[in-house]
């Protein structure tokens, strides 16, 4: 369960976020874990802390599953949104875990996504699979796809029609959860913008 929650902390950051850093350097990299990116211009940084409250503000249809993700959620190694806060809709956004594999070793990346959609599922109103898991490459390796689309609901009893992304890339005892969140209809940003950015990453086996 710890894993399947970790999955689902990847992909929430879609939601009106913290108030975000000021412009970071074009250049992300990440040497120990191995991952480096090219970051868009006018992109904002998310800090650790930031990235908690997100998960926090959160309203989810399961309470428990809720309490979960706040307690498994570990730090990101990037997290970062197009515009800064305060942004009242969707904000474009794109987070990047590293996980170890535990005992979910030797399971091929799309079967891993597929084992947690269920969790998703118990997690959000008007929860749609629009693209099931598939195999794509990310920076030549063979990974992992899917795409969701929700009803994100915040206490404050706003609502947001939102898109979310996920790749799944393998990388030794570990994986890559790259998590990406735009509006369903892409009125504040597109996933050709998010696209554009997974394009840049470059990861050394």
């Amino acid at each position: 369960m710890k894993i399947f929650t970790s999955i689902l902390a990847a992909l929430v950051l879609a939601a009106p976020a913290a108030t975000a850093l000021a412009d970071a350097p074009s250049e992300f990299k990440n040497q120990t874990a191995g991952i480096a990116l090219t970051r868009p211009a006018g992109w904002h940084t998310i800090s650790a802390a930031q990235n908690m409250e997100n998960i926090k503000a959160m309203k989810l249809r399961d309470e428990e599953l809720h309490a979960m993700l706040k307690q498994y959620a570990t730090a990101p190694l990037l997290a970062m949104t197009k515009y800064k806060e305060p942004f009242d809709d969707v904000n474009p956004s794109f987070k990047i875990n590293l996980k170890p594999y535990g005992n979910l070793k030797g399971i091929p990346a799309p079967e891993l996504i597929k084992l947690v959609l269920p969790q998703f599922q118990r997690a959000f109103k008007d929860f749609v699979v629009v693209q099931v898991p598939t195999e794509v490459r990310v920076s030549g390796i063979q990974s992992a796809y899917a795409r969701i689309s929700y009803t994100m609901e915040l206490p404050d009893g706003r609502s947001f029609p939102t898109a979310s992304e996920l790749w799944i890339v393998p990388h030794g005892d570990y994986f890559f959860m790259i998590g990406a969140g735009t509006r369903q209809d892409e009125k504040t940003g597109t996933r050709a913008e998010i696209q554009s950015i997974l394009d840049t990453i470059r990861i050394t086996q």
